[in-house]
């Protein structure tokens, strides 16, 4: 598996809470600019990792499902923790 997988999962989570945390404590948006906001960030963000060699690299299943499971909790940890 290519590690631009991982990448992918990282980007559209990590986007999500970015503006979910602007939404909160910067600035209060309407949900259409927020989703511009989102579109264009994550657009972006695939073109960085799709030029860039590095993600190109292949990792073991097992790596692959370990760093999956740690981006979801610690995303999931950030996300309960913009919240409160």
């Amino acid at each position: 598996m290519e590690l631009k997988r991982v990448a992918y999962g990282v980007i559209m989570a990590a986007t999500l809470i970015f503006v979910r945390f602007i939404d909160i404590y910067v600035y209060d948006m309407s949900t259409f600019v927020s989703m511009i906001i989102i579109i264009l960030i994550m657009v972006v963000s695939y073109k960085v990792v799709d030029r860039s060699t590095f993600f190109d690299r292949l990792i073991s299943r097992n790596t692959y499902y370990v760093m999956n499971t740690l981006i979801i909790a610690l995303l999931i940890f950030v996300y309960y923790a913009i919240e409160s």
